[in-house]
């Protein structure tokens, strides 16, 4: 008996395997198994392009890598120097200083422009809330005497009075003494 070889292509380039196409039935692989064993070899090389080219995308990004803009740098500096009572400048996503700056250690938060320097008056101690930073038009009012004797009092004696004040830092009209009632 003549034997029919017939050379097939592998899933490597230029492999060549023969195919016996006299051999019984039971054994060799039926069509539907051989086509089974290719399709699989062709998802496995499918996936394996998907992964390489979503992994390629997320590592470039948007494809340009921009530098580092002066918050990230002061941010990246004080972390190399990390200890108690650094300060560590918070950036936004777009690497600008966030309005409203705190300090870890102190519990002290500020506001700044948008070179990071600290704008005078806005400065407030743990425990009060913060001024807002972010205002409609980017300024930001200095403290009134209302807010700067409530700042001051909160660092005084047990006991010491402290002034209510609203949000726009008027007095308000009742005033309680903690210690008294």
């Amino acid at each position: 008996m003549r034997k029919l070889v017939t050379p097939v292509t592998g899933p490597l380039k230029g492999e060549v395997e023969e195919v016996d196409h006299n051999l019984q039935t039971t054994e060799r692989e039926t069509p539907s198994e051989s086509l089974g064993t290719v399709q699989k070899e062709t998802i496995t090389m499918a996936i394996l392009t998907i992964i390489l080219l979503v992994s390629t995308a997320f590592a470039l990004g948007d494809g340009m890598i921009r530098p580092k803009t002066p918050c990230e740098i002061a941010r990246d500096t004080a972390m190399k120097n990390v200890r108690p009572g650094v300060y560590v400048p918070m950036c936004d996503n777009d690497g600008q200083y966030k309005p409203e700056q705190c300090s870890g250690s102190t519990g002290y938060c500020w506001c700044v422009n948008s070179s990071g320097q600290k704008i005078p008056g806005t400065e407030t101690p743990p425990g009060i809330a913060p001024i807002i930073c972010s205002t409609q038009n980017g300024t930001i009012r200095p403290k009134t005497p209302c807010e700067d004797a409530r700042d001051a009092a909160t660092h005084g004696p047990i006991g010491a009075y402290i002034p209510t004040c609203d949000a726009a830092g008027r007095y308000t009209p009742e005033q309680c003494w903690g210690s008294t009632g």
